[in-house]
């Protein structure tokens, strides 16, 4: 791993002194020992002009590394960043004032993309999705008010989740959940609502139909059939186990394999050949291994 240029604190530019003796040790490589290469003789007044051509390349890179960065960049450079965002420079905006919105810096706002990633990205987190209800159309069923925001969440710690919450939901805005936490946002004390999905394991039937594909390849085996529906079967809360889901999943894997039927059961309820599993928007599917049987009708 190098020393400078673009690394994981920013960008370190080489410096004078050093691009100068990695210059005079290369000709002590090349031509020995015994050339002089003092500031004032010639061979040292050549290094000098190839050492400072050589950093003034490098504040070159370092200019450019930083013209990138809104939280660096000025006057031209912090405009063009802004042209990116769609924000244009108000006359007498100073580059600061511009930096903070190009940044949101201080604001709060409601970035579903933004709000998911940074959820996703905590410690412990196994599971996150990020609904909003905009019309009453939309999540009918999931008693969520019209305009307002759930944060669905398995795993990770309540202050953290607080945290990442509060950089992106202004206050007033209507949060839906199971569970409330408390916050102190300077100074005063907030709440946040999460939703924590209830989990709800589901036994599964699948009857399968195999025959050999196009090229005359043997079909796949019913434990590669299994193991390729739990890795393809990814359910959000509130996403009902349905016929289509499961054919979706594993006819898409395998060209040579029929979906005929499938049986689920949660709760010990059998919902009925064909039928959906029906999962509440509170409530979050899991199929374990055991649970899950590939039946190969012959």
């Amino acid at each position: 791993m190098t020393d400078y240029g673009p690394i994981s604190t920013g960008f370190s530019r080489k410096p004078l002194n050093t691009i100068l003796a990695e210059i005079e040790a290369s000709l002590i490589t090349e031509f020995g020992p015994g050339i002089i290469q003092t500031s004032q003789s010639p061979m040292g007044q050549i290094n000098g002009i190839f050492a400072e051509g050589a950093s003034k390349a490098w504040e070159l890179s370092e200019n450019i590394y930083q013209s990138l960065d809104p939280d660096q960049a000025e006057g031209i450079r912090l405009d063009i960043l802004g042209r990116i965002r769609r924000i244009v420079r108000a006359a007498g905006e100073t580059d600061e004032s511009f930096r903070r919105a190009i940044t949101n810096a201080g604001q709060s706002r409601i970035d579903i993309q933004d709000v998911s990633r940074a959820i996703a990205a905590l410690d412990g987190v196994t599971y996150s999705y990020v609904w909003v209800r905009d019309n009453a159309e939309d999540l009918a069923d999931s008693g969520m008010a019209v305009g307002s925001v759930c944060i669905a969440v398995t795993g990770g710690d309540d202050d953290e989740i607080a945290t990442s919450i509060r950089q992106y939901i202004a206050p007033g805005v209507s949060q839906f959940g199971s569970t409330a936490i408390e916050s102190v946002v300077d100074g005063y004390c907030r709440t946040f609502r999460v939703l924590r999905p209830i989990d709800v394991p589901v036994e599964l039937t699948v009857i399968v139909r195999t025959f050999k594909d196009g090229l005359g390849c043997p079909p796949p085996s019913a434990s590669a059939i299994k193991t390729s529906l739990l890795e393809g079967l990814y359910l959000l809360n509130g996403e009902d186990i349905s016929f289509y889901r499961v054919r979706s999943v594993i006819e898409t894997a395998f060209s040579n394999v029929e979906v005929l039927t499938i049986n689920g059961e949660r709760d010990e309820i059998a919902q009925g050949d064909n039928q959906p599993v029906i999962i509440g928007f509170i409530e979050r599917a899991s199929l374990a291994s055991a649970d899950v049987t590939i039946t190969v009708n012959a």
